[in-house]
């Protein structure tokens, strides 16, 4: 009996260690599964992390850009503006000393009373700087045409305005109003220019 007691606790022993071993490889198989789900979870997390960083990051990319050509375009707009109005003050400058050119008037009031029925009444006022010194050419001019005029002095622009008496329609020869039709011809040239 005492060698079945042996063989017994042999075979007892043998079957638990072959037990344990089963059981130990099935944790193991269990661990090492679990182990990969994990792995293969977060390697997922990473990329779906990864994917949404980089959609963010281009999506900033993008309105960096969209803000970026914004403000270059509206500083092209303000320089274009500061251009054009530095023109017109240069422009203006030179309409305004032409204007008070007494040939230069005398010239305009000729072409201006060529288109115009004789015989009218006119009333023409004059800027400041040039009314006395032409006033005696003016009359002569509106005479020559079969007109009559009535000067007045105290136009606070080079140049001059004039109208028939009873009509609506005011003839202006100013250094602004010639300034603003040369800025209208001009813009667009100058718009080719600036965005060659």
């Amino acid at each position: 009996m005492g060698t079945d007691v042996a063989s017994f606790a042999k075979q007892l022993r043998e079957d638990g260690i072959e037990a344990a071993k089963e059981e130990a490889a099935k944790i193991l198989a269990d661990a090492r599964k679990e182990a990969e789900k994990i792995v293969n979870s977060a390697k997922s997390d990473a990329a779906k992390v990864e994917k949404e960083a980089q959609t963010r990051i281009s999506q900033n990319q993008s309105s960096s850009e969209s803000e970026m050509r914004m403000v270059a375009r509206d500083i092209i707009i303000g320089l274009k503006k500061k251009i054009e109005e530095i023109g017109t003050a240069l422009l203006k400058n030179k309409v305004a000393e032409s204007l008070e050119n007494k040939d230069v008037l005398k010239v305009a009031i000729t072409e201006l009373l060529k288109n115009q029925q004789n015989g009218k009444n006119w009333e023409v006022t004059l800027s400041e700087k040039v009314a006395k010194p032409l006033a005696d050419t003016v009359v002569a001019l509106f005479k020559e045409n079969g007109s009559t005029v009535k000067l007045v002095s105290g136009l606070k622009k080079a140049g001059f305005e004039a109208h028939i008496d009873g009509e609506n329609e005011v003839f202006e020869v100013t250094d602004e109003s010639l300034t603003e039709s040369f800025r209208k011809l001009l813009s667009p040239e100058l718009k080719k220019l600036l965005e060659a």
